[in-house]
């Protein structure tokens, strides 16, 4: 079986000279065959490639460990993410589902709808504790979402438009990905269908799905309607979309950064905590801290030309 280790620099480039000759080393101390380095961006990621010659019936799960370990207590320097996998279907994803409050964009929604109340800073207590698995989504919601009551809505979407980031890398990545591959791409969010459609509509992806705040008489009620878009439903869709589209987990990747993630990522045949909260870097399938979307491409195996071709029109 062959492995990758996907070495990708968390800043613009890596922090000192010798960490990939340390990592070199270190691979090279390891059972292993064929070991091939790669550049995929000069200074900023490169792959090695290798084979695993360990008498162990588990040994992608023993050399996950080590990997995982290594990149969560930054082993190889504080700037390096580390991302181990098998050499598959890297560049054929046939879906990719994201979360988009500090995914997509870089706000929590519902902490920019609570600034109008000036209650943002209960909100973001309450949204800090959910994303770290403290609290249940649900009730996390229900709390947040009883301090928006009162707040006029007749123009607050078209408002919040204006106010909200796509973050960096976003429109590149789901754009050249999509050339690629023709893939199928969704948001799944704990946020607001609203500003999810939005999204939905920047970063021209097929699917959006999010909760619905209760509006009467032009004001926010404190509640929502339908069913809660919670860590189980964005794992209940990732399902239905793929089997509406006739496709393989194997061929899904689910990007999140938070606890309500963790089981979308683990349905899917890969799964990426972007600049993820500190307990879910640690059980999340690999972890990316970057200040690029664009950066996920390395971990698909592309190199810098190969992004440019994409990008590019």
């Amino acid at each position: 079986m062959s492995y990758s280790l996907t070495v990708i620099a968390s800043n613009s480039e890596f922090e000192s000279s010798q960490i990939l000759g340390n990592i070199h080393s270190y691979l090279q101390s390891l059972p292993i065959r064929n070991l091939v380095l790669i550049n995929l961006s000069i200074n900023k990621a490169v792959e090695f490639q290798f084979d695993i010659i360990d008498n162990n019936n588990n040994e992608f799960e023993k050399y996950y460990k080590i990997f995982k370990t290594y990149q969560l207590n930054k082993k190889f320097g504080t700037n390096v993410d580390l991302i181990f996998q098998k050499i598959g279907k890297r560049k054929t994803q046939k879906l990719i589902v994201f979360d988009m409050d500090s995914t997509l964009i870089y706000q929590e929604v519902i902490e920019l709808i609570a600034s109008y109340a000036n209650v943002e800073e209960e909100v973001k207590r309450i949204t800090t504790s959910a994303m770290n698995g403290e609290i249940d989504f649900k009730e996390s919601l229900r709390q947040r979402v009883l301090l928006l009551k009162g707040i006029d809505s007749t123009e607050i979407w078209d408002e919040l438009k204006y106010r909200i980031q796509i973050t960096n890398g976003a429109k590149e990545f789901c754009y050249g990905i999509k050339k690629k591959n023709n893939c199928k791409l969704a948001v799944l969010s704990g946020g607001f269908l609203p500003l999810a459609n939005y999204i939905k509509e920047q970063l021209n992806l097929d699917y959006a799905f999010a909760n619905v705040l209760e509006e009467v008489d032009g004001k926010l009620s404190g509640r929502t309607v339908g069913e809660i878009v919670d860590g189980d439903k964005k794992a209940e869709l990732l399902i239905q979309i793929a089997q509406e589209n006739n496709i393989g987990f194997e061929d899904i990747v689910a990007v999140g950064d938070g606890a309500n993630d963790l089981k979308m990522m683990s349905k899917a045949g890969f799964g990426i905590a972007w600049n993820a909260k500190p307990k879910v870097q640690g059980l999340a399938p690999s972890c990316l801290n970057s200040t690029s979307l664009k950066d996920v491409f390395y971990i698909f195996g592309y190199n810098d030309n190969e992004v440019g071709e994409l990008i590019n029109n």
